[in-house]
């Protein structure tokens, strides 16, 4: 099961790429690129992705595009990703929200990651974001981490809503 967040400006997203450019899409904590894959089979274009694990990037440049870039998010500048993007996914960081995760707490700082995200949504202006992670997000801190989260997305202008999905 894994927790989907979607957000809008009050905009309405087609895909209806018959006769019209395809909808431009900004990756980040892009892995192998399976949430890209999942895009990019619905007719989108991904223009920019991005990884801080080597071999899932290599992954990517065989299987999907050269258009990722291989590095830490929290060093890459806002205006080193192109502008232009309609929507902005990512899968940021889950190990710290993971109910596998006996260790699980506050104090992880991959759980602050979904900045980096915020960061980039804030400088980019997408008409959408999509964010997916972990059930256990949902039971962090007695549900104080999801709220803070959506309340964080939600003082960038944008309606958000989540959803729990079960993927099998």
């Amino acid at each position: 099961q894994f927790l989907l967040f979607s957000a809008t400006k009050n905009v309405r997203l087609k895909c209806d790429t018959e006769g019209e450019s395809k909808y431009k899409v900004i990756s980040l904590f892009s892995g192998a690129g399976g949430m890209d894959l999942g895009f990019i089979q619905a007719g989108f274009e991904i223009i920019w992705a991005n990884d801080f694990f080597k071999e899932a990037t290599d992954t990517y440049k065989m299987n999907i595009g050269n258009h990722i870039v291989h590095g830490d998010i929290t060093k890459i500048a806002s205006n080193e990703i192109p502008d232009g993007a309609d929507v902005i996914i990512g899968g940021f960081p889950c190990q710290g929200f993971s109910v596998a995760n006996n260790k699980r707490s506050m104090e992880d700082k991959r759980n602050f990651l979904y900045k980096e995200m915020l960061r980039i949504i804030k400088d980019k202006k997408p008409k959408y974001f999509v964010a997916e992670n972990v059930k256990g997000i949902l039971s962090m801190e007695n549900g104080k981490v999801i709220e803070m989260i959506l309340n964080d997305f939600r003082e960038l202008g944008y309606k958000v809503d989540y959803k729990l999905l079960n993927a099998a």
